[in-house]
Parts: C-alpha cells; sequence; structure tokens
C-alpha cells in the first residue's frame, strides 16, 4: 500500500478580501491531500461545489479538488475505498435532509474501521429552528448536528462562528492524521461571509497510550517465557505498513510465531510465509481456531494491530498469560485507554513505535538467545482442508471451484472488495492465503450492504490505472443498482453472485431456527437480469457460465484497459454452504 500522506495542521495563505468561508475550507482540504469529493448537488451545498470542477477520469498529478456526482449512499462509501487504495483521504458532501442519512452510512464504517474520510454536510440556518423550514436540520427538527456528533464526539465539526474556523481545521487535520474520520457541519449562511480575524487555537492534547520500548518487553517478559508458545495476530490495522508482509514473515521467524489473522488482516500476511495457518474467525481455518482456542497462561500472544471484534474472536478475550500488542498508532475505535487491556485475560503490555524498528529489535533478541524448538505453522501443516456442508444445483457455479480458478488469474495491481454477502465469507475459506497481487479489504464491522460497489469505485477513481474488482450478492445489488450508469466509464469489474436470495440469511437460519418454514426466513429476492440491467447502464453485461468455461475469457477482458465497466453475473446456490459463520452462535 502506497505511504499514507498525513493531513497537515496548518496552512500558510495570502487571502484576497473576498475570501469567504467557502474558499478557506476548500484550501484546507487541497492541503490534506483531497483531490477528489463525491455525492449529490443540492441547495445546502451549491455555494461550495461552485468552487470544484467535474470529475475526469484519467490519472491525475495537478492539487485541484473534482466532485464526482453519484447517490448518497454510494457517495458514503467512496472515500474508504479511495483511502485503502492509496492512502489518501476523499471527501463525501450531501446536503440537507435524506442524503445526509444515506451518506453517513459510509461514515459509520469508517469510524468502525479507523480509516480517515472527510464529510461534509449541510445544515439549516439556525435562525430559522421552530419555523419549519424545508429539510430542517435544526434541533427542532432532524437535529443533525447531534445526531453526528452522537458517532463522532471528537470528530465533529460545527462550523457555526467563522474566527473559529482555523482551530477546527487544526482539530479536525489531528483527527485525519491518527486515522478518524471527521464530519463537518456547514450552515451556508455563516460559510458565506468573509473570514475575520481567527482567535487562538487551543493545543491538542493526544491522549495517554501504554507504552512499553521493545527492549524492555523483551528482557522483562519475553526472556523469561523462551520455551513458551507464541502466536501472532495480525489484526486490520496493520495493512497500511509499508513492507508489511516480509515484516510479518520475519517477525514470525524471529519469534518461531505461527500467523492467524483476521479478514482485512490478511493483506499484511505474504502468500509464501511458512508459519501462516489461516483465517481466524469468519470463514476461517480450523487451524487458526485450533490455535487461538489453546492458548493458555503459559503462552505468548504476540499481536501486530490488535484485532478483537466479533468477526475475528467472537468477543473471546485472549487467554495467553501475556499479550504483546505491536502498534504504529492506537485506534479510536476498540481501543479502550490507549490499549486493549480489555481484551486480554493475562498481562497486556504494548509498543507504540515504527513498526520495522521493533520487529528489527527482536530479530536481534532472538539471534542472540537459544530459541525453543517450534515448527512452523505452515510448514508442518497439512494441505487445508474446505469445510463443505451441501452441494450447488447444476445450473449454479461451484464455489469452491470458482475462487480457486480466480485466484490463478489475478494480475499485478488489482485490488478487490468483498461486500456483505457469501462472498465476504466463502473466498477467504476457500483460499486462506492472501495473493501476492491481489489485495482484498471487506467492510465487514459496520456490514452495509452494497458498501463494497461504493468503495470500489473509490479506489478506481484515486487511481484510475488500478485493476478494481467487487465482489457482491444479488441483494447487496439492490442498495446501489440505481447509481451504474455514473460509473460506466471508470472500467471496474463487478461480479454479481445471483442465488435469488440473501443468502447469508438462508444460511444463518437453518441453524438459529431449525424446523422453522423456510418461507418464514423471509430471504427470497425476486429475480432479475443483472447483465441486462447493467448493460442498458452502458457496462459491459456478461455471464459466467455454471461450468466456468468463460471465465478466463471474461478475466483476460476485466484486464483490458480503455473499457467501460463490467458486470458478470454468476449463478450460484445458497445450499453450498462453506466455511463457519462464528456469529450464528450469538443470534
Amino acid at each position: 500500500m502506497p505511504q499514507t500522506r498525513r493531513p497537515c495542521a496548518g496552512i500558510r495563505m495570502t487571502r484576497p478580501s473576498s475570501y469567504d468561508g467557502y474558499q478557506r475550507l476548500i484550501d484546507a482540504m487541497r492541503e490534506w491531500g483531497v483531490r477528489t469529493c463525491f455525492g449529490v448537488n443540492g441547495g445546502g451545498v451549491i455555494h461550495l461545489l461552485k468552487h470544484l470542477a467535474p470529475y475526469a477520469h484519467r490519472p491525475r498529478d495537478d492539487d485541484a479538488i473534482e466532485f464526482f456526482n453519484v447517490n448518497e449512499y454510494v457517495a458514503g462509501f467512496m472515500p474508504l475505498g479511495h483511502y485503502l487504495s492509496s492512502g489518501r483521504v476523499a471527501a463525501a458532501v450531501a446536503t440537507t435532509g435524506a442524503a445526509t442519512k444515506l451518506l453517513l452510512c459510509g461514515l459509520s464504517d469508517a469510524k468502525l474501521h479507523n480509516l480517515p474520510a472527510l464529510y461534509l454536510v449541510a445544515a439549516t440556518p439556525s435562525e430559522l429552528r421552530d419555523r419549519a423550514p424545508l429539510q430542517d436540520s435544526t434541533e427542532s427538527g432532524a437535529n443533525i448536528a447531534a445526531q453526528i456528533a452522537a458517532e463522532l464526539p471528537h470528530g465533529t465539526f460545527v462550523i457555526d462562528d467563522l474566527s473559529r474556523l482555523d482551530a477546527q481545521l487544526s482539530a479536525a487535520a489531528h483527527e485525519l492524521a491518527h486515522g478518524a474520520p471527521v464530519a463537518f457541519v456547514l450552515p451556508p449562511d455563516v460559510l458565506n461571509a468573509p473570514m475575520p480575524e481567527q482567535t487562538a487555537a487551543a493545543s491538542i492534547r493526544a491522549p495517554s497510550t501504554p507504552h512499553l520500548p521493545a527492549e524492555t518487553v523483551l528482557e522483562r517478559h519475553l526472556t523469561p517465557r523462551l520455551r513458551a508458545r507464541t502466536l501472532l495476530l495480525v489484526g486490520d490495522e496493520a495493512h497500511a505498513v509499508p513492507d508489511i508482509a516480509a515484516l510479518t514473515t520475519q517477525l514470525c521467524s524471529a519469534l518461531d510465531a505461527p500467523a492467524v489473522w483476521s479478514i482485512n488482516g490478511a493483506n499484511a500476511i505474504a502468500h509464501d510465509n511458512p508459519y501462516a495457518a489461516g483465517y481466524l474467525g469468519f470463514g476461517g481455518s480450523a487451524q487458526a481456531a485450533q490455535w487461538w482456542e489453546s492458548l493458555g497462561r503459559d503462552d505468548t500472544l504476540v499481536s501486530v494491530g490488535y484485532c478483537g471484534d466479533e468477526y475475528t474472536v467472537n468477543f473471546a478475550k485472549a487467554k495467553a498469560g501475556l499479550v504483546w500488542n505491536l502498534a504504529e498508532r492506537i485506534p479510536r475505535y476498540g481501543s479502550r485507554d490507549g490499549g486493549f487491556a480489555h481484551l486480554a485475560d493475562g498481562e497486556f503490555v504494548q509498543t507504540v513505535a515504527p513498526l520495522r524498528e521493533t520487529v528489527a529489535a527482536i530479530s536481534r533478541w532472538s539471534q542472540s538467545r537459544a530459541r525453543a524448538e517450534v515448527r512452523p505453522a505452515g510448514a508442518a501443516a497439512p494441505p487445508l482442508a474446505v469445510r463443505e456442508r451441501g452441494r450447488c444445483g447444476p445450473d449454479s457455479v461451484d464455489l469452491v471451484d470458482f475462487y480457486r480458478r480466480l485466484d490463478r488469474l489475478w494480475r499485478p495491481g488489482s485490488i478487490g472488495f468483498d461486500d456483505v454477502c457469501m462472498a465476504y465469507k466463502d473466498r477467504q475459506h476457500v483460499l486462506q492465503r492472501p495473493h501476492p497481487h491481489m489485495r482484498f479489504y471487506a467492510l465487514y464491522r459496520g456490514s452495509a450492504m452494497g458498501g463494497a460497489y461504493g468503495a470500489g469505485l473509490g479506489a478506481k477513481a484515486a487511481d484510475p490505472r488500478s485493476h478494481v474488482f467487487v465482489f457482491s450478492g444479488d441483494g447487496c445489488f439492490r442498495l446501489y443498482g440505481g447509481a451504474l450508469a455514473e460509473a460506466a466509464a471508470l472500467g471496474i469489474a463487478l461480479f454479481v453472485l445471483d442465488n435469488g436470495a440473501y443468502g447469508l440469511i438462508e444460511q444463518a437460519l437453518e441453524h438459529v431456527l431449525p424446523g422453522m418454514q423456510r418461507e418464514r426466513y423471509h430471504g427470497a429476492l425476486a429475480q432479475a437480469d443483472y447483465a441486462a440491467i447493467a448493460a442498458a447502464s452502458g457496462w459491459i453485461g456478461c455471464r459466467l457460465r455454471p461450468d466456468l468455461a468463460n471465465l478466463d475469457e471474461l478475466m483476460a477482458r476485466a484486464y483490458r484497459t480503455e473499457r467501460p465497466s463490467m458486470l458478470i453475473q454468476v449463478p450460484v446456490d445458497a445450499a453450498q454452504i462453506l466455511g463457519t459463520n462464528p456469529r450464528i452462535a450469538n443470534l
């Protein structure tokens, strides 16, 4: 992944006498590296967006901010894919009313996945409170500022006094630099005014973070446990570290530790890491689960970006006697008091420092001591078995064959997004290893259906030369199907898994509601010709044959440049159940 660009805290510029609040905000966005803003124009934001040129799809090296016109639900997820693809912050905008509510679905996932993104939402002028204005966002209406502040207490900025705008921009830059989304609430009557003299910004105090230098942890904690088993847990936060896959392999070797990882943590694992034991949790491997569940007081868990979410560990605390978290920054969401001691049964210590330096210290320590005889998990492990219950019908694709065939066809420069459908469980279960040419992401913590489509568009806007693939379901399609035309020229590839049902619901309810009549699952979907819908929207519409006879041809076409976007309709069967869904036990 490219090096993350840190937003700057301050801006120095010469301001003309007509310089207003909107122009100040746009200049700040430009300084933070924002180059694209996504959304729909409307009454509350017209005086902001009049300063932006329309989006043009091509590689760029200028610093202008362009506006990509697409519905607010899709737009809300586009900054997430943009950042995951490029490490650069992007913005999404909405006017008052329902437009804001749609946009904020993406903001929720940005918070839950600790991804920096900028959200700009219009506000009704405060003097119109109790006067029934259209799309009332004041305290007497939707009270939208309070709603957003409840979700982002540190990252919500209501621009109601232009003399404080510089201070608010400085605080927002601090949030973005620490991996958190921010939202600006924009009353147009305030921002249209000329910029006044600015009040001094208050100093920003960084929250305290527990930290011990690596050398201290090694001497005090690991040296006395030399012959203890060690397990490496690689979490979602690790993916942003440069050369992370090589570093985790080096770490496994130095600690003689097998590695398990979260859904997005896979992007921090090398395909040929001999210590790799597989995904943990949702769609995970039996081997990874066995390592995690067998941890005891005599064992050590080393984590690279601790990941204790429901889909990874299903609320279980780490049972190791020592948990050592390695991180370059501590994410706000998921942590408590600057760490993860609340998720460990045993002692918790933490090193917050450049990971390359921490791994180098561990390697030096390892070389100076006789290590326990522990064989690499991957080297000793048998081929990973696929857990399968039920079979697909003759008119459906065998998903095991489908994912294995695809895994042989990825090319350099590829990035993929799994939607909230069977894809975001089944793919990793079948393969259990990341691909050296393909990074896959899932916005699983919020699990907003259809969000992967917006993330894919954002990734393509960030780098038009990248090969972007989205795996979605026929249920998810209903959330973004009306926004295909706006993406026709982008050249993404969208696989729609078509089983005529909310497949995950149907699979789960067989266990949650045993003996219940199937129609009470309420999972059936009306059939639709998704390839034809795409073709009518200016896309290439294709259908994958059940025997996969045309998969190679379709993938070769998907990698062509200068083509329209491409939808591939994939006939699948919800009766083919792959992998595990630990969350079922919580329902």
